[in-house]
């Protein structure tokens, strides 16, 4: 009867930390100062780019490059990327979409010249020129940034245009993600110089979550966790959220280290996988063990952040 007992309680904290790392109930469901003359077609000047930031414009296939002061108004468009937008061709001479209101807060310009990436606050919209600034008269610009691509690739683009923007990578943003905090987490068998940004937030985050769990840090498991969250147990009982939370809370689920093995992350747009073998040391209810298991969990980006939901 005791063995039973321990054998059950085993195989619940094996089932809790399956629910709570690998869900598998259906789902419910973001300067310059003005000098920017000579960044056009990829040529570095003079000016200070310290305080800039890259993003890259994807009109269709073709990849345009351009970066971005640190005005009021740049930081604002910032916060709107990820950003898709249908974008109009006018007079051979740029791209246009309705963008919504923004901060005219940045460099007011009398007319725009080739490269510029800037805000038309008449209109309130993006406006992305690449040619014919001898033949504009075009006021009511505030000058966010400048295209550092080659401003021919224009030349071959369509009346019309979906145009996906976002923050361009970097080395150094890539580098942000330190590892090392994660004091209960051990994570083998994958190479993350090897992970595009997005594979390693989901894999960040993934940590996160399970050095929250071995710390009972519950406001850090309630930020990663989406709130509809069920979680089933093997004997088909169900939890919400703050019902599995609250075992965590009060002691009856202890977790002390967490091991991720191989893990494989795949990433389609704002949803998100990551598969990997868990190696999990618990005491639940009473019953101490270490437990390897494999699953999935499923993430989704949600205002920017990837966090954890059914599938």
């Amino acid at each position: 009867m005791v063995i039973k007992m321990i054998s059950a309680l085993a195989a619940a904290v094996i089932m809790l930390f399956t629910l709570s790392a690998f869900q598998t109930v259906p789902e419910q469901n973001k300067t310059m100062s003005g000098e920017t003359e000579n960044l056009q077609n990829g040529e570095d000047g003079n000016s200070d780019q310290s305080n800039t930031t890259e993003i890259k414009m994807l009109f269709g296939e073709t990849e345009i490059t351009a970066v971005l002061d640190d005005s009021g108004t740049s930081k604002a468009f910032l916060e709107l990327l990820p950003l898709t937008l249908d974008m109009r061709r006018y007079a051979d001479r740029e791209y246009y979409a309705a963008l919504g209101e923004l901060p005219e807060d940045g460099e007011s310009i009398p007319d725009f010249e080739n490269g510029d990436v800037t805000y038309y606050t008449a209109g309130r919209s993006l406006a992305i020129f690449f040619g014919n600034e001898e033949n504009s008269s075009q006021g009511g610009l505030i000058r966010m940034g400048r295209i550092t691509s080659d401003l021919s690739l224009f030349s071959a683009m369509d009346e019309s245009e979906t145009v996906t923007i976002e923050i361009a990578e970097s080395e150094e943003s890539v580098r942000n993600f330190d590892f090392s905090v994660f004091t209960n987490v051990e994570i083998t068998g994958i190479d993350t110089d090897s992970l595009n940004r997005d594979e390693l937030e989901v894999l960040y985050a993934q940590a996160r979550y399970c050095q929250a769990m071995t710390d009972a840090d519950i406001d850090t498991m309630r930020e990663l966790v989406s709130e509809d969250t069920i979680f089933t147990h093997m004997s088909g009982m169900q939890q919400t959220r703050e019902e599995y939370f609250a075992d965590v809370a009060d002691g009856r689920l202890r977790y002390f280290t967490i091991g991720i093995e191989n893990p494989v992350i795949k990433v389609d747009g704002d949803k998100a996988q990551i598969t990997y073998t868990s190696v999990l040391n618990a005491n639940a209810y009473g019953a101490r063990g270490t437990y390897r298991m494999k699953g999935t969990h499923v993430y989704e980006k949600r205002d920017g952040a990837w966090i954890s939901v059914n599938r």
